[in-house]
């Protein structure tokens, strides 16, 4: 009698936060807040390198792209308790505070395939005041790198 959603249709993904393409993954900064905009497909996150400031909130908004059901993957950052996991077609946002600088890795949480270690990406946090880009967007190769992955 139950029919849970496995996959969400991407057509109808209308969520604050949803990208559809690798073009439009990005990181935009509104003062001490940073926008992660990104995408989730088997061995990527897109972007892979997010820059923010020490003390800024960060919202990363990923959307899984996969649409077999049994393609979930997973969003943790390495020494926080932040972990979620995003169904396939679906997108889910997380608030994160970036602590003292450094590298904070970030990575799949959710066992999704071979290549499932290769997901993984890192958050520079640098001191307080430096200079950091208002949109940051992955170079071009890695957005067709990832445009070739995704399933059509």
């Amino acid at each position: 009698k139950l029919k849970p959603i496995t996959v969400y249709p991407l057509a109808e993904n209308n969520k604050p936060g949803a990208i559809k393409r690798a073009e439009d993954a990005r990181i935009e900064r509104h003062g001490s807040r940073g926008d992660v905009y990104g995408l989730v497909v088997r061995t990527h996150f897109t972007p892979d390198i997010v820059r923010v400031n020490e003390g800024d909130d960060v919202y990363f908004h990923w959307t899984n792209l996969e649409q077999d059901d049994d393609i979930a993957h997973g969003f943790g950052i390495l020494w926080s308790n932040c972990n979620m996991q995003i169904e396939p077609g679906e997108t889910k946002t997380m608030h994160w505070k970036a602590g003292k600088p450094g590298i904070n890795p970030f990575y799949c949480s959710n066992f999704c395939s071979a290549l499932h270690q290769e997901m993984q990406g890192l958050v520079e946090i640098r001191p307080k005041g430096q200079p950091v880009a208002a949109v940051q967007r992955p170079d071009p190769a890695t957005i067709a790198a990832v445009t070739a992955e995704i399933p059509r």
